[in-house]
């Protein structure tokens, strides 16, 4: 494969990632009445260039639609349906302790329901809880670091990263069982840094304390279950396939990654049906465009993919060179940092994924620090700026909604580059040795 056939490969996903990242910014009016034109441009480009080039594009193109997407997409969907069927409404005084207390609650479930789940699920309790402070744009700022994108690390239902791996054959419990102690470390730095910050912005502030000193109200009891529900059902492992027998008809051979879809979306259902008999709405629009996006990066990333697959021998070997010798972890951290923080944190999985191997074994077994910081990058470095994850910009939508003056996109960058990169440049040796 020449160098004109990779840039043409290559370059749609370059072209979707980057008017992903800055033409909202730069141009969004011309952003918003043309992004579906710009996406079916690219879109169809990509996948006449893997026609022409590679010798196998449909079955390129079958993996990244069918095999990657679909579970990806309806697994997302399962989270989003089910986290908008709990509500939960709390009173207390919105303390330094108490605001810590509930931001490192938020940040086990946001492994449980997923980053954007969780972040949907308790910003408006957060900030109902904060409606008396005056200072309070720094505590969505470590809302977004620590519910947003930090909490996610332990699960593959926490984030789209590391949803990715779980389907590229990551084990579900690998991040729990190797990523605890670097998530402790996260996320108790964050916290112990905003009760700092936040101790010195509320001394002069005076609340009224509400009724009772604290309580806690949380409905949607059925949509709690079916939670718990879907961490069984994606924790058991079917070995191979399922044989159906359907009388009188054949025996229906269905993959164990199809059934557990289908239970998936028996669960979603459920949700729905529930909801709508409690005359409860739930706003599709937010997922549908990431829905939309997500579809497009599958695409274009697909031939890229194959590229990385072809040559991850030779990338590999020379990361392993340029670092002297050792497993190259320390630079999958930084470039996959680089790239979760301005592009989005899950094809940049992908990408740095593929780029060590693919072979999730390998990586689980053989490379454990090179996947311990291509997932730790691509998680937590997703908070590094506004664009890093789906959740970080309608997080801070919502607070400018409710008056709150959010810093721009370069201020909410000091912030996070003055507290996140230095806890990273601590960890990254624990990480990589």
């Amino acid at each position: 494969m020449n160098q004109l056939e990779i840039i043409l490969l290559s370059s749609p996903l370059v072209i979707v990632l980057f008017s992903i990242a800055f033409l909202p910014l730069i141009a969004s009016k011309f952003w918003h009445r043309n992004e579906t034109i710009i996406f079916s441009v690219v879109s169809l480009f990509s996948i006449v260039s893997t026609y022409l080039i590679t010798h196998n594009a449909s079955a390129i193109l079958k993996d990244a639609i069918i095999d990657d997407y679909l579970p990806f997409i309806i697994m997302l969907f399962t989270l989003y349906v089910l986290s908008h069927g709990i509500h939960i409404k709390i009173k207390a005084k919105p303390t330094t302790l108490v605001n810590v207390g509930f931001l490192g609650c938020c940040s086990v479930f946001s492994s449980i329901i997923g980053t954007t789940g969780a972040a949907m699920l308790f910003l408006r309790p957060f900030l109902e809880l904060n409606k008396q402070r005056k200072n309070k744009a720094h505590l969505i700022i470590f809302f977004i670091f620590i519910v947003a994108n930090i909490g996610g690390l332990l699960t593959p239902l926490g984030d789209p990263p590391l949803l990715l791996g779980y389907l590229h054959g990551v084990e579900f419990s690998w991040e729990l069982e190797n990523l605890t102690i670097y998530w402790l470390a996260y996320v108790s730095s964050c916290l112990a840094i905003m009760a700092i910050i936040d101790y010195i912005k509320s001394r002069n502030e005076v609340f009224e304390i509400p009724g009772k000193r604290f309580s806690l109200k949380v409905n949607g009891w059925v949509n709690i279950y079916l939670i718990i529900a879907t961490v069984l059902i994606l924790f058991l492992d079917f070995d191979g396939d399922i044989v159906m027998h359907l009388p009188y008809v054949c025996d229906c051979i269905v993959p164990h990654i199809c059934l557990k879809n289908i239970i998936l979306i028996i669960f979603c259902t459920i949700s729905l049906y529930n909801s709508k008999k409690h005359s409860e709405n739930i706003d599709f629009a937010p997922f549908k465009e990431v829905a939309t996006t997500f579809f497009i990066i599958f695409i274009v990333i697909a031939p890229v993919l194959y590229i990385l697959n072809v040559h991850s021998d030779s990338i590999h070997k020379y990361i392993i060179d340029a670092s002297n010798g050792t497993d190259g972890s320390s630079i999958y951290f930084w470039l996959c940092s680089l790239a979760s923080s301005f592009l989005d944190n899950a094809p940049s999985y992908l990408l740095f994924f593929n780029m060590a191997g693919g072979d999730a074994n390998e990586l689980m077994y053989v490379y454990p620090n090179v996947l311990k910081a291509i997932s730790i990058s691509s998680v937590v470095m997703g908070a590094m700026t506004y664009i890093g994850n789906a959740p970080n910009m309608m997080v801070r939508s919502i607070a400018e909604k409710r008056n709150i003056k959010m810093p721009s996109f370069v201020g909410y960058m000091l912030w996070s580059c003055a507290i996140i990169l230095p806890v990273s440049f601590i960890l990254v040796k624990f990480i990589c040795n």
